[in-house]
């Protein structure tokens, strides 16, 4: 990440706190404000769904034991995803409560490790916002993460990281 942002000709340093409140700051094209990805603090209703997971699509109530088997070599595979797409794209992350969205400067920062992970209750799931998509990835049960976009190209520059990370998508 740049050691600053340009706002109306002006650099907003970075440095040394570790997040910038990017609530009245117009970063992209479109504006980079809570509001144009939650309504409400849900997902907007016009984006669309993709999930991806350590599966190929939904388990099915015969293959649920394969839930438990899940280590965390396979668990790292979704931290791995979003610091690699973190290399080509700001990634942030968002706090429904106060309702912003946060550009760590270095994402690794937030993600959880594996036995933190494990005992989380979906209150404390992550929500990760990259502008430059236009899209959402909210962190769900099941090893499962949900792509929120706006069929505008975002599922088709996620596929390599997706895949990369071994990992698989999927639409319902």
């Amino acid at each position: 990440m740049a050691e600053g942002l340009e706002r109306a000709g002006t650099s907003i340093s970075t440095r040394p706190a570790d997040f910038v409140d990017v609530r009245d700051l117009k970063l992209e094209r479109r504006g980079l404000m809570f509001d144009d990805y939650f309504d409400g603090g849900e997902v907007r209703p016009e984006f669309s769904k993709a999930y991806v997971s350590l599966w190929s699509g939904w388990l099915g109530k015969d293959n649920l034991h394969l839930l438990d088997g899940v280590g965390e070599e396979e668990w790292s595979r979704f931290n791995a995803l979003i610091a690699a797409i973190s290399t080509d794209f700001r990634v942030g992350i968002a706090r429904r409560d106060p309702g912003v969205v946060e550009f760590p400067a270095k994402i690794q920062s937030v993600l959880s490790r594996y036995e933190e992970a494990m005992e989380k209750d979906e209150s404390q799931f992550s929500t990760f916002v990259i502008p430059q998509l236009h899209c959402l990835i909210t962190e769900a049960w099941d090893y499962t993460y949900v792509i929120w976009h706006r069929n505008d190209g975002a599922m088709d520059a996620l596929k390599p990281y997706i895949a990369d990370a071994r990992l698989h998508h999927f639409s319902d």
